[in-house]
């Protein structure tokens, strides 16, 4: 959980929420640092994205939205407020695609499928595409994980792709999304719904940088072991209160929280972060990434960033235990979920196996490469579940 944003940035997103700026510049500058093209639109989060998405299609009630088995739960109940169905499609322990669940998912209402790339990874979309294309599905790209470099477009074919700067995404805005859409109507109705929301107050992301200010403070080694420590001797759970911490809307109201258009101050974050981010902390994380792969007999795809580091183990439990014992932050809270099944012929039976036996390593660029190596000697080979970490088929992007 340590935020990738400096304190330098920080301190001029702090100054943006007092110094006055009128909205049509912040607007236009940050639009210009994302890339030269007029095909995306700049939202509050990806959730809101996906939000409007659906404001704009007005799909029938009851259709059928397809949802990748491992995502976000915000996503299931956006779906679902919609008056629309979930149906989960399996994936395996990468969040790669079963293209026969794929088939077997789809039905007469469906209309939509949205595919999530976990992890850093990128899945490769050709085989989805082609379906979906058969049976006239909009195909959205959920890319928040998976940020690599600024003007990204993900798979040229797909219809919407979405990318967070939420505060635990790679070069973090502690908020802001960008969603490429393909079709220009499409766009244009998203558009005038967008300008129709209330602008989200510079109070409410004044109040939003304070309380990541605050968890910035504590995710040093010596205060977070502190706090850690602090929590459990008094019965609560540190995970757990993490997840709550760096949440970024509550459940109650949700709609309500998601349609807003980004303030001045979250816009001006946005175009620092796009102009000035140092893309050699990807690089580095990358680097650490393929040692420990070696370290431990995996294998990702050359073009994974490594975004966390989830081991897919036995024993969670003792894993966790084992790490925790030698210092490391290892654990088995996620900010995810398996979308539930409609029927039984749809049941996601490989996420909902393989995602009982996760665990997520601590992982940030900064972190030294003894720290990593140490890690890779707490693992067995006998601890990990057999299965391929990622397909080898790489994503044909432009």
């Amino acid at each position: 959980m340590r935020l990738d944003i400096g304190w330098l940035d920080l301190a001029t997103a702090f100054a943006c929420c007092v110094l006055p700026r009128r909205r049509t510049i912040a607007v236009r500058q940050a639009r210009q640092s994302w890339n030269s093209q007029d095909d995306f639109l700049v939202t509050l989060s990806v959730r809101s994205a996906f939000d409007l998405l659906l404001r704009a299609l007005q799909l029938p009630h009851g259709s059928e939205v397809l949802l990748s088995a491992l995502t976000v739960p915000d996503m299931v109940r956006i779906v679902q407020m919609h008056g629309l169905v979930p149906v989960p499609v399996d994936t395996d322990q990468t969040g790669q695609i079963d293209a026969s669940s794929l088939r077997r998912a789809i039905s007469s209402q469906t209309r939509m499928v949205v595919v999530a790339h976990l992890f850093g990874g990128w899945m490769c979309l050709d085989e989805v595409l082609e379906i979906a294309h058969d049976h006239e599905l909009l195909v959205v790209e959920d890319c928040a994980q998976s940020f690599r470099r600024v003007g990204d477009s993900a798979h040229s074919a797909s219809d919407v792709a979405m990318f967070s700067f939420g505060p635990i995404k790679t070069a973090s805005a502690l908020g802001g999304a960008v969603a490429r859409v393909r079709a220009p109507e499409l766009r244009e109705r998203m558009s005038e719904l967008l300008q129709s929301d209330p602008i989200q107050s510079r109070t409410s992301f004044l109040l939003r940088l304070a309380r990541f200010a605050a968890l910035k403070l504590l995710s040093g080694n010596r205060t977070a072991a502190l706090t850690r420590y602090c929590v459990t001797r008094l019965g609560g759970d540190f995970d757990a209160l993490v997840n709550s911490v760096v949440r970024g809307f509550p459940t109650s109201g949700l709609l309500v929280h998601l349609r807003r258009q980004p303030s001045s101050p979250l816009l001006g974050l946005l175009e620092r972060r796009w102009r000035s981010y140092e893309f050699g902390r990807i690089e580095n994380r990358i680097r650490l990434g393929k040692f420990l792969d070696s370290r431990i007999g995996q294998e990702h795809t050359a073009t994974h960033s490594y975004w966390v580091y989830p081991v897919f183990v036995h024993d969670p439990i003792a894993i966790c235990e084992r790490f925790q014992a030698a210092g490391f932050d290892a654990t088995r809270q996620a900010r995810m979920t398996v979308v539930p099944a409609v029927d039984d012929p749809r049941t996601p039976a490989s996420a909902a196996a393989v995602w009982k036996h996760v665990v997520f390593l601590p992982w940030y660029p900064d972190m030294p490469h003894g720290a990593v190596d140490e890690m890779a000697g707490l693992i067995r080979p006998s601890d990990l579940r057999t299965g391929r970490c990622e397909t080898a088929a790489e994503e044909t992007r432009n």
